[in-house]
């Protein structure tokens, strides 16, 4: 039922219903009232309307006439009438001297929105959703609880069955260990600073996972990223498998890695790197057979600030000298990669002599020892050489010299 407040216009309403208004002796005090006292009442004329309408119904229902009965929960009106007088609702801490007269279910919540205070209106939990947490508090020893939805619904969680969330932490917790830290400020704003997601259990909707919720949210997270492309994630390589590697993400999910897609360059040892942890970013997608992740385009895709930062360490010194690993060849030279972001081209025309047979030997392999200076950057390509620069314009000299003579040989 409407419930109104005195800005209503109680007068008017009350003036409309004169059989109402003579069986009630306190109207002309209510009406007088009103001005001094802020007051919240319930449709009181309500009541004679709907004493009319049932009176209309059951003679309609009398009269054979269908679709006419009236059911009504009279409890809140007759909880606040006493047949001559309204009730106060002493369950509502009223200020100010206001009077609630309103018995509703909804008194309190209606009273809060006259003082102009946020009412947050609960809304209903469905199964399997994934919900915010803002709040967790301990209940006893082996359960929590969980404030969601902006404070306005509250689920448990069952902290036995939340061992592989505790597993998340750097150092490993037990559910007592973190039950107990709950009690401390600080530990307690690091949790809700993490926002932290929760799902609501399928069969209980009292009840939720914090687990289920981190790995619902972190799947939703990495499928954005197949096109947002702003985020990379910790990876542990734990096998081979068909040309490429299954990995772990974030110690919750299982992706697939390809080879080509494990390094800035052609991987050649897959065994070696089982146990490699990195930074990964999601390449795709698909419902049968999950992420696909790439290391390579995390490399690609901080390049340009680590090539930014090579930059401005070689106006410092343009001869700084890098200790590099030899990752493949070609015949232009050998790639070298020079920490891991940055691979650069170790050309055969800026070698030394030693260098340069070395090269011609075949070598110069894959995981190789090399120390190199940056000869050159085309945009984030990286052309490297073993010579000082002083001395540099005479090697590539001399090299040229071989090519050209080797050319005419031919």
């Amino acid at each position: 039922m409407t419930s109104y407040f005195k800005s209503t216009t109680s007068a008017q309403r009350v003036n409309k219903h004169p059989e109402w208004a003579k069986k009630t002796k306190e109207t002309a005090e209510f009406l007088q009232e009103r001005d001094e006292k802020r007051i919240i009442i319930k449709d009181a004329i309500v009541k004679t309307n709907l004493i009319i309408s049932n009176k209309r119904a059951k003679k309609n229902k009398k009269n054979n006439v269908a679709n006419c009965t009236v059911e009504f929960d009279w409890t809140p009106y007759e909880n606040g009438w006493n047949g001559k007088s309204f009730k106060i609702n002493t369950n509502v801490k009223a200020k100010n001297g206001d009077k609630v007269y309103c018995h509703d279910s909804y008194a309190n919540d209606l009273y809060n929105q006259y003082l102009g205070v946020k009412v947050i209106a609960p809304k209903e939990l469905v199964k399997n959703a994934i919900v915010n947490v803002t709040d967790i508090t301990p209940i006893d020893n082996d359960n929590v609880m969980l404030t969601i939805n902006n404070g306005s619904n509250n689920v448990i969680v069952d902290m036995n069955k939340e061992q592989k969330f505790l597993n998340q932490f750097e150092e490993k917790i037990t559910k007592e260990d973190f039950i107990s830290y709950l009690k401390i400020p600080t530990f307690k704003k690091s949790i809700l600073d993490m926002n932290l997601s929760a799902k609501i259990t399928a069969g209980d909707v009292e009840k939720a996972s914090i687990w289920d919720g981190y790995v619902e949210s972190l799947i939703r997270e990495m499928k954005e990223q197949v096109t947002l492309n702003n985020k990379a994630y910790i990876a542990t390589i734990l096998s081979t498998n068909n040309g490429g590697f299954v990995v772990d993400i974030m110690n919750t999910l299982k992706a697939f890695m390809p080879g080509s897609m494990a390094a800035a360059n052609r991987v050649t040892d897959f065994e070696s790197m089982i146990g490699t942890q990195f930074e990964v970013m999601v390449e795709s997608w698909d419902p049968t057979s999950g992420f696909v992740v790439s290391r390579k385009k995390y490399l690609r895709t901080l390049l340009p600030i680590k090539i930014s930062e090579l930059k401005d360490k070689l106006i410092e010194n343009k001869d700084t000298l890098f200790d590099g690993v030899v990752t493949g060849s070609t015949q232009y030279g050998v790639f070298v990669e020079i920490d891991e972001f940055i691979t650069g081209m170790l050309h055969k025309t800026l070698v030394r002599d030693e260098t340069r047979e070395a090269m011609r030997n075949n070598e110069i392999k894959p995981g190789s020892n090399v120390q190199v200076y940056v000869h050159k950057i085309e945009g984030t390509r990286v052309i490297l050489s073993d010579v000082p620069s002083e001395e540099r314009d005479v090697v590539i000299a001399r090299r040229e010299a071989e090519e050209n003579e080797l050319n005419n040989v031919v």
